[in-house]
C-alpha cells in the first residue's frame, strides 16, 4: 500500500511526484526496516524498466531531505531506513541483521544540545554486537 503521508512530504518539500518517486514509495511503504539502494534498485527495475540506480539515489536525497527516511554507512556500505524516530541501529556480527534498539532516555538530543550548547536535530547511533536473536539461540 502506498503511503500518502510520503507523498505529502515530498510535496511540502517543492518535489515533483513523478513515476520513479512513487514507486520507490511504493517499495519503502511495503517494506519497513533497512535497506541499500540496490535492492530498492532491483526491485523497481522490473516494474520500472528505465530506471537507473543513480535516479534510486537521488529520490532517497529527497526523501532525506524531507524527513522520510534517514541512512547509515557500516562497513563500506549504505543503508537507508524509514524509521526516523531517534533510535540506535545494532549490527548483528553473528548473522549481519539489523535490529532497531529504542533509546532509554527519549530526551537524549535534547540533553546533548542543552548540556553542550548546541543544536542536535538527528543523530545515527551505530551499535555492533549480537542480537537478541543470535543471543538467545532462537
Amino acid at each position: 500500500m502506498l503511503n500518502t503521508r510520503y507523498v505529502d512530504l515530498l510535496r511540502k518539500s517543492n518535489y515533483k511526484i513523478t513515476p520513479q518517486r512513487l514507486r520507490v514509495i511504493d517499495y519503502v511503504s511495503n517494506h519497513p526496516g533497512h535497506f541499500k539502494a540496490e535492492d530498492v534498485y532491483t526491485h523497481v527495475k522490473g516494474v520500472e524498466p528505465t530506471i537507473t540506480l543513480a535516479t534510486i539515489y537521488n529520490i532517497f536525497r529527497a526523501m532525506i531531505k524531507s524527513g522520510i527516511l534517514d541512512s547509515f554507512e557500516i562497513n563500506g556500505t549504505t543503508w537507508f531506513e524509514s524509521n526516523t524516530i531517534p533510535h540506535a541501529n545494532l549490527y548483528c556480527e553473528k548473522c549481519h541483521a539489523f535490529e532497531d534498539v529504542e533509546l532509554p532516555d527519549k530526551i537524549l538530543l535534547e540533553r546533548l544540545s542543552s548540556e553542550c550548547g548546541i543544536k542536535v536535530r538527528t543523530a545515527s547511533i551505530l551499535l555492533k554486537g549480537t542480537c537478541r536473536s543470535c543471543t538467545t539461540g532462537a
